[in-house]
């Protein structure tokens, strides 16, 4: 049997070719390890139910911790409710290592919204995600990872020799920065920062 796949993608230019991998491994239903601008991240596309099935399996809890990695602003819209002030705190505060809690719009499947019907949103300040989804025309659906065995590394080989057995594909893009992402939420009007990450808002 092959071995599982590990791609290198650099983040000040990522690949055509090697992104055109990872999409149709995505499109084929695999759950990947990836980077963000805060940890490394399980990943599938959001129009796999069962991937993300396996990603809450894999992360050993059934909540509503996992949020959805878009492209650009007109792609949140798409997937969540933008009123015009939320659209100019989050174009102001992105990219960025933040997390918007959001109305989910009627693209969102009900199997992955939480009770208040509400969507973890993130614009990530790293070009590799933000260049898969564009290239797979669909978000990822995202889920922190971090090494049991080394909770403060953000090495992507140590990840993938713990994680090669549940996961498809590791896409590696250096070393993490290991830091969590802000959580803001904008359900209520006005915003409301739930976890003051390594980000400081423009409010």
């Amino acid at each position: 049997m092959a071995s599982k796949p590990v791609i290198r993608l650099y983040e000040e230019s990522p690949d055509p070719r090697r992104l055109g991998e990872v999409v149709e491994a995505l499109e084929r239903g695999a759950v990947i390890i990836y980077p963000t601008d805060t940890y490394y991240a399980l990943g599938c596309l959001l129009t796999c139910v069962r991937s993300i099935a396996r990603i809450k399996e894999i992360k050993g809890k059934h909540d509503d911790s996992l949020s959805l990695i878009c492209h650009d602003l007109s792609h949140i819209s798409d997937y969540a409710r933008v009123d015009n002030a939320a659209f100019r705190l989050i174009k102001a505060n992105t990219p960025a290592p933040v997390t918007f809690i959001l109305p989910a719009s009627g693209a969102v499947p009900n199997k992955f919204l939480d009770r208040k019907r509400s969507v973890g949103i993130r614009l990530p300040d790293n070009a590799i995600p933000r260049a898969i989804v564009r290239m797979a025309g669909v978000p990822l659906v995202s889920g922190s990872l971090i090494s049991a065995e080394e909770p403060s590394s953000g090495d992507p080989s140590l990840l993938w020799d713990e994680y090669c057995d549940r996961a498809d594909m590791m896409v590696d893009g250096g070393t993490a920065r290991m830091s969590p992402s802000t959580v803001v939420d904008l359900t209520g009007g006005e915003p409301v920062v739930t976890r003051q990450g390594g980000y400081e808002m423009i409010l």
